[in-house]
């Protein structure tokens, strides 16, 4: 049930609008602010998107009159235009600006649990689901989807044994991400491998595509046949080993979540290229995303003075990455899937025989936004 607000008071100067609130609270609003945000229809489009153009606003615009209505809405005329803005009292206060209302609404708006972070002791084990119950069941699909949120990784079992299928899964929550490697892309033994992928060499932990801008945020690769012995995915949960780096290491964790690197792809075809820190945090310094490969990245270019302690970072970062303590291993089976959040899970393989038998995987890309859209929209119906 929405909360209900009454408006005990308020008051007007030059700069602001100050309500006193029923239960106490106290709240202030410049005038651009509310000018900018006003909830009309002459200002919002009926399908929710701003009319108002910020850029034309009076940066000194001042209310010509205002006006309590029933302890519930603040009525303004403005003085410079003439507009007229109606504010209920519901959405003055879950637009206040105050810290504790901002976390407040945070908390209420909330539809996400906060992801998990995870080791070799992952007690979920390896978390997993269906298709036939995620392709008939909406709840099953919104438990699937909360594995990959929460956990950045999960396996699909039963998956349909034909061409495309990962695509198939992909389009359950979003859109596939086509790449030079093809919309749907084999993971098997070549000839001359463009990519060490197409080998049958052990692969350390990475994140696919670092050399990529935007990476593509979501892989899905589908197990079609494995006959050989090894060939082992290993997963690593890239936030649990940065966190615990930023806590034994903040010397080194700040170094590369600071010094930028490149990556790079090339073959007679294409050349791809980035330079980007290995260590990506937002503009409040939380984790936010990992660019780990060792495979793609370039030799470091950087003031001198500092290679020995990059070296020293970069090495620490990848042994906690290979240590078997951080990994979770598993054996994908024909018609299995797996997905991983590319921003934050680092896969790799073990090494396997090519002569036992065939191994071949189908992969596709596809993005993180679109998966959370998804589930914003199962979790709110």
């Amino acid at each position: 049930m929405m909360e209900r607000y009454h408006i005990v008071s308020y008051s007007a100067d030059r700069n602001v609008l100050a309500i006193k609130w029923g239960d106490g609270h106290k709240s202030t609003y410049h005038y651009i602010y509310l000018r900018d945000n006003c909830p009309s229809p002459k200002s919002i489009h009926e399908n929710g998107q701003k009319i108002t153009e910020t850029a034309q606003l009076n940066p000194e615009i001042r209310p010509a009159h205002i006006e309590l209505v029933k302890e519930d809405t603040i009525q303004i005329t403005w003085e410079q235009d003439g507009h007229s803005s109606s504010f209920p009292a519901a959405w003055l206060r879950d637009h206040c600006l105050s810290t504790a209302e901002i976390e407040k609404r945070g908390q209420k708006d909330l539809l996400f649990e906060p992801i998990e972070l995870w080791d070799s002791t992952l007690g979920i084990g390896v978390p997993q689901g269906e298709y036939q119950q995620v392709t008939e069941d909406r709840t099953s699909l919104t438990v699937w989807l909360e594995y990959v949120r929460r956990y950045g990784f999960a396996v699909l079992n039963d998956v349909p044994l034909r061409k495309a299928a990962v695509v198939e899964v992909a389009r359950l929550f979003g859109y596939v991400r086509e790449t030079n490697y093809g919309r749907v892309y084999q993971e098997k033994i070549l000839l001359h491998p463009n990519n060490l992928t197409f080998t049958s060499q052990a692969l350390s932990p990475r994140t696919d595509n670092p050399y990529r801008d935007p990476v593509p945020t979501l892989q899905l690769l589908h197990c079609l046949h494995n006959e050989v012995t090894g060939g082992d995915t290993i997963v690593v949960d890239g936030f649990k080993v940065a966190t615990a780096m930023r806590k034994k290491h903040p010397d080194l964790f700040e170094l590369l979540s600071r010094v930028p690197v490149s990556f790079r792809f090339r073959d007679k075809d294409h050349w791809i290229e980035r330079k980007t820190t290995i260590i990506g945090l937002d503009p409040q310094k939380k984790l936010h995303s990992i660019r780990f490969n060792n495979r793609a990245i370039q030799p470091f270019e950087m003031d001198n003075q500092l290679i020995p302690d990059f070296y020293r970072a970069y090495q620490t970062f990848a042994r906690m990455l290979d240590d078997p303590a951080a990994q979770v291993r598993f054996k994908m089976m024909p018609g299995q899937l797996f997905i991983a959040d590319n921003e934050r899970v680092l896969h790799g393989r073990t090494a396997f025989d090519r002569k036992e038998g065939k191994r071949h995987l189908q992969g596709t890309y596809a993005d993180r936004d679109g998966l959370l859209s998804k589930l914003r929209m199962l979790k709110k119906n």
